[in-house]
């Protein structure tokens, strides 16, 4: 049996799969809407597990704080304890049968740098080693290929420090602006398309929270992101303002956003 094989068998058994199933076999959506309702429910319910609860396939690692000064041993080095998502089930199963698992492993070294970066922390390679389960000349040789493509790849060593850096979500966005297709973006980040999609999804909610007026903080918690990923979105909405190609792209999909907002009130006044 074919690696690809056993890999499309792997999704295949996910619990996002048997969802998927039922709601285009039994209720008869089509995959695109039975996508949408699955991105939906995990945001919703998966996304309101109390912040002390691990999903499947998430560690708890004490790492260095972003804003820690260099120069003391990193063991006296000011730590933080951040949650990192090592394996996220059908997405990552995607990204390997597509990517292989090489694709599949630089795409989690984008997705746990970004994060603990999110959540005020920052790892050094032997962290990514270790979570990863291989040796840090492998994650040397990751890293190095991530760069060679553009990525940037925000380990302590990179950083140095220096605050504020542009996680893979930001170039992510930047793309889309540009309009680049999912299926390179998905390529080029080694992610797969559903979290394309999520990514821009959350964007696009939070830029509309926010000509909403809705307060930074409030916007985080409705969106469930991390406040620092809110500001940063925010802040590529606002250099996106004084583009004309990104602002063209930024207004048509903002319309779209604002339509079916209007039209779930409108669905929702009706069924009163």
């Amino acid at each position: 049996m074919s690696q690809a094989t056993m890999d499309s068998r792997l999704v295949s058994k996910t619990p996002e799969a048997a969802f998927l199933h039922v709601l285009e076999e039994e209720f008869r959506f089509s995959p695109v809407v039975s996508r949408e309702l699955l991105a939906t429910a995990k945001e919703m319910l998966v996304g309101a597990l109390p912040a002390e609860a691990l999903r499947p396939g998430q560690v708890r690692q004490v790492v260095a704080r972003l804003d820690a000064p260099f120069g003391p041993d990193l063991t006296e080095t000011t730590k933080i304890e951040v949650t990192l998502t090592v394996d996220a089930g059908a997405e990552d199963a995607e990204v390997r049968n597509r990517q292989g698992r090489e694709g599949l492993r630089q795409g989690r070294i984008l997705r746990l740098t970004a994060e603990a970066l999110e959540q005020g922390g920052v790892l050094t390679q032997e962290d990514l080693a270790r979570v990863l389960g291989v040796d840090r000349r492998t994650v040397v040789r990751d890293v190095q290929a991530l760069q060679a493509e553009g990525n940037l790849v925000h380990t302590r060593g990179r950083v140095k420090g220096v605050g504020r850096g542009q996680t893979h979500k930001v170039r992510i966005i930047e793309l889309w602006l540009d309009r680049v297709g999912y299926d390179k973006i998905s390529h080029w980040v080694h992610h797969s398309l559903s979290s394309i999609q999520r990514y821009i999804s959350t964007f696009q909610r939070i830029v509309w929270l926010h000509q909403e007026g809705v307060a930074l903080e409030q916007i985080a918690f409705l969106t469930r992101s991390s406040v620092r990923l809110v500001q940063d979105y925010l802040d590529l909405y606002q250099a996106a303002l004084a583009e004309p190609h990104r602002r063209e792209k930024l207004e048509e999909e903002l319309a779209r956003v604002s339509r079916r907002a209007v039209a779930a009130s409108e669905e929702k006044g009706g069924a009163r």
